[in-house]
């Protein structure tokens, strides 16, 4: 994908500089960048302290108890 970004002279500037330093081209710069940021600032429908939950390993999964449950009867079903 293709397209334009304006960035003011003084950032410019110093994006020169790190290309020249670096011996790397300002796409790849500015690639590298974008993706950096985006990996840190992903989008979440859920806090990162759902995200990242884990559980509690000392309680017994719910699916455990499924051989226990009776099938529903025709009544339960209408």
């Amino acid at each position: 994908m293709n397209f334009n970004v304006y960035i003011e002279d003084e950032l410019g500037e110093k994006l020169k500089q790190v290309c020249q330093v670096t011996g790397k081209k300002r796409n790849a710069i500015v690639r590298e960048a974008l993706e950096s940021w985006l990996s840190q600032n992903q989008l979440s429908t859920w806090s990162k302290l759902i995200d990242n939950f884990e559980g509690d390993k000392n309680i017994v999964p719910f699916e455990s108890y499924r051989s226990e449950l009776q099938p529903p009867t025709d009544e339960d079903l209408i």
